[in-house]
């Protein structure tokens, strides 16, 4: 008795730790009532190899089991499963949908707390919001498998129209600015096609940190013409939207032109007296406040009209401005919008001289509006006085004003690019935008700005706390292009953004993508993988950031799986005859950057199957062994669930497995019969009915059959027979039973009583599987029972000679019995023993 206490206490420190402030600690962190701690990986170690460091380390709700088939957890790469080759989670807490989520970044945490900003995904209408972009990011992956093109800025546009929030207008906007800057267009198919944009497309512009090259210099000129191209075509869908409201006072007649719309604009805001801020004589050329009319043309950027108005009233104009004529043509002509130098020079002295010696509010505004825009004169400010503006006004003069030339041959006082138009916006977010002041739907402006200076890194960092949904559907957009600088993952340990060591900004986006899907990754782990794949898109990064990002990736695929434990919808299935079924990340495998990519789908697979088999889910090990290709262990694993299953007394409750979860919880039911089905094998619950499916299929099939040893093959039939004599006890067959036990050969039934045969029965007792001689005790009841059963029957029916003897041979069976039971006696726990002892007896005086 005292060698079992200590056996059992040596188990109990060996395979139950119970580190109460470890486990309590996370506890906290899981329902978020603490922060996360540094080293998450602690929180997957039940999914490690048993030879890694921290292989006697139980995770959260598990013990520390180790695995029963040693190496073979590892795959060809030798990956650890799960977060540890990280040393920290990729994924984060997972978080219900329902309950609060907790932000997962330091500076989006200050950030939050400092506007007020509650992150939350309880409320219908935002998961309502995040099913749709779910939806589109499946698009977006089935598109670059077959290598089509997909518009990614306007699918995530639509997601923002149909949600109609309070801010869902900017971001609405700020979209259609990202589509000008990328040139996308919905209606090409293949990346071959002439205008088609490709994924990365701008990436090595982007990233180049030498700003007098010449792919930087063309980056910053497209990020500069398509904010200010945007900014045109919103303001002609505003004249055309008060023109419809307002049919009668516009007059528009004749001919819609452009032209006559603008024309129709002017007046309607002559009318209404707010074409100026204050009391200014503005000039009339032909019923027509010209200079308004001309402002406003270059303002919805049409520039060819406006040039073409100017030169169809050139007499009028030259007898109020003698050269503007000459500036207007050259500047429409230049494709840069850029004057000669010399005209440069006159129309920046006419404007000075007019500005100092004019009477006040004696010159049109328009007028000196249009030589600010034309000349480019008094570039250091930034506002047209007199002419009613808004912020969106404001904007395009800042990004009408700004040229990206070789500023070695531009002039100082001339310099005023992207950087310059950047610092602007900085200045009004410090001002109008700090910490504290923002409120409402105020911060999706900033953001606007942001996105059309091109800042694109720190737009992503501001919308997060606010709106975390839509800035991550942001950063995808801008990542798939190339336009988004990212950190790696060691680097930015908690935060979202980051510099680099020239000070570029840079956004942790496989935190990102991996922290976003904590709300939904449970109840759709299908849309989890899509966003976790999007984290390879950076795989194409130079040198070792590139493989990293790769690697990430990777490693946050595998701690999906074990998070999750969607086995057959991630890693696949197989249908009725043993084929295999592809899973959703096989499904993506081609995006995933893989040098070997079987090699790490087994590899994935393995360390799946061996986290299923220590949490005791038989049905998923069996499966994820089975599509790995790892027969033997599928039957070592269905031999040790039979064997438990057979351990329980006949007449308790039997041993029930957990059913595999279906690839779609929402199918109807598979015909067992089709070769499509998914849930004929392995999605049973009772362990008998598993083991026969599957060693059926393993004996009809010489490639599965050869890949099992021997040993492993003999202890399953063995354990169904024994599985049948149980049944056939419990259902009173015990003619059917005495001759079952007999097909084992395990117990000496036919000794008649010859010694040297049942010490022979004894001694083989030694070489059966422990899955088998464990269960010895139980078939000796059973058999004793099933024979003094057997007795009773027959004395209590007529019978011949022949009978009275197979009674008496009963009877014989039974005393042979009793006595391999007293020679494998200590093999036997002492209720087994006293089970026979009783049996025994009843036989004997039957």
């Amino acid at each position: 008795m005292e060698q079992t206490k200590r056996d059992f206490d040596s188990f109990l420190d060996d395979h139950i730790q119970m580190n109460l402030d470890v486990q309590r600690r996370r506890v906290y962190e899981h329902f978020g009532l603490a922060r996360p701690s540094e080293d998450l990986g602690a929180s997957f170690a039940g999914a490690q190899s048993s030879t890694g460091p921290n292989a006697s380390r139980g995770a959260f709700g598990r013990s520390s089991r180790r695995s029963k088939f040693g190496n073979s957890e590892k795959g060809g790469s030798g990956v650890t499963f799960g977060a540890s080759g990280m040393n920290k989670s990729i994924l984060g807490g997972s978080t219900l949908r329902g309950s609060t989520r907790t932000a997962q970044f330091a500076d989006v945490a200050d950030k939050s707390t400092s506007v007020g900003s509650t992150i939350t995904a309880q409320d219908p209408f935002l998961r309502s919001k995040q099913d749709k972009y779910a939806t589109k990011v499946r698009e977006l992956n089935i598109s670059r498998l077959q290598q089509v093109v997909y518009p990614v800025i306007e699918e995530f546009a639509k997601v923002e129209i149909d949600s109609g929030s309070d801010t869902s207008a900017q971001l609405v906007d700020a979209y259609k600015a990202l589509k000008e800057i990328v040139q996308e267009n919905p209606s090409v198919q293949r990346p071959s096609d002439p205008g088609a944009i490709r994924e990365r497309q701008y990436i090595k512009s982007y990233l180049d940190e030498t700003p007098s090259s010449g792919t930087s210099l063309q980056m910053r000129k497209q990020i500069l013409n398509g904010s200010r191209k945007f900014l045109e075509n919103n303001f002609y869908q505003s004249v055309e939207d008060m023109i419809s409201r307002n049919p009668q006072q516009a007059q528009l007649g004749g001919v819609p032109s452009k032209v006559n719309k603008v024309r129709a604009y002017v007046k309607l805001r002559g009318d209404r007296k707010d074409l100026t801020t204050e009391q200014y004589e503005l000039q009339i050329v032909n019923d027509d406040y010209c200079w308004a009319l001309i402002y406003y043309l270059l303002r919805a950027g049409l520039v060819q009209e406006a040039a073409k108005y100017v030169s169809e009233n050139e007499r009028p104009l030259k007898n109020m401005d003698r050269h503007f004529t000459q500036y207007m043509r050259s500047y429409a002509s230049d494709s840069d919008r850029r004057l000669p130098r010399d005209m440069q020079t006159r129309i920046s002295a006419e404007y000075h001289q007019r500005t100092r010696i004019a009477p006040e509010k004696s010159i049109d505004p328009y007028r000196m509006a249009c030589y600010k825009i034309i000349g480019r004169c008094d570039i250091s400010r930034k506002t047209i006085e007199g002419v009613s503006a808004g912020i969106e006004d404001f904007l395009w003069l800042n990004f009408s004003l700004a040229r990206e030339v070789n500023r070695v041959e531009e002039a100082a006082t001339d310099v005023f690019g992207l950087e310059e138009a950047r610092n602007v916006i900085t200045e009004v977010g410090q001002r109008h935008f700090a910490p504290g002041n923002e409120s409402g739907p105020g911060y999706a402006t900033f953001f606007l700005m942001q996105i059309l200076a091109g800042m694109f890194e720190q737009a992503i960092a501001w919308l997060y706390p606010h709106n975390y949904v839509a800035a991550v559907h942001f950063a995808i957009a801008l990542d798939f292009y190339g336009l988004l600088r990212v950190s790696d993952f060691d680097v930015s340990a908690s935060e979202l953004l980051t510099y680099t060591t020239r000070q570029k900004p840079q956004i942790c986006f496989c935190r990102m993508m991996g922290y976003y899907t904590q709300d939904f990754r449970i109840s759709n782990a299908e849309a989890a993988a899509d966003y976790l794949t999007l984290i390879c898109i950076n795989s194409d990064l130079p040198g070792q950031v590139g493989k990293a990002q790769a690697a990430v990736c990777h490693e946050a695929l595998k701690e999906l799986v074990l998070v999750t434990r969607e086995f057959a919808l991630l890693l696949g299935d197989m249908n009725s005859d043993g084929r295999r079924i592809q899973g959703a990340i096989e499904q993506r495998v081609d995006l995933l950057s893989l040098e070997n990519q079987q090699e790490f789908l087994k590899s994935l697979t393995i360390q799946a199957a061996s986290a299923a088999d220590d949490s005791g889910r038989t049905t998923d090990a069996v499966l994820l062994y089975h599509l790995a290709e790892e027969y033997d262990n599928v039957v070592v694993i269905i031999n040790r669930a039979l064997s438990d299953a057979l351990a329980v007394d006949i007449g308790q409750e039997p041993m029930r497995l957990q059913p595999l979860k279906p690839r779609d919880a929402n199918a109807p039911p598979p015909d067992a019969a089709s070769s499509n089905s998914s849930l004929s094998l392995t999605s049973v619950d009772d362990p008998a009915i598993l083991a026969r499916n599957m060693i059926t299929l393993y004996n009809a099939n010489a490639a599965y059959y050869a890949r099992i040893r021997q040993p492993n093959r003999d202890a399953c039939g063995l354990l169904l027979r024994i599985h049948d004599v149980k049944t056939l006890v419990a259902t009173g067959q015990w003619a059917l039973a005495i001759d079952t036990v007999k097909a084992t050969s395990l117990l000496p039934l036919e000794a008649g009583g010859n010694i040297s045969v049942i010490r022979s029965h004894a001694q083989q007792l030694h070489a059966m599987p422990s899955v088998v001689s464990r269960n010895v005790g139980n078939l000796l009841i059973w058999t004793i029972t099933a024979c003094g059963k057997h007795r009773e029957v027959l004395r209590s029916s007529a019978f011949d000679v022949g009978g009275r003897g197979l009674i008496d041979s009963l009877a014989g069976m039974a005393k042979d019995m009793m006595v391999f039971a007293g020679l494998i006696r200590y093999k036997l726990s002492p209720g087994v023993f006293e089970a026979l002892a009783r049996a025994g007896q009843g036989v004997e005086s039957a």
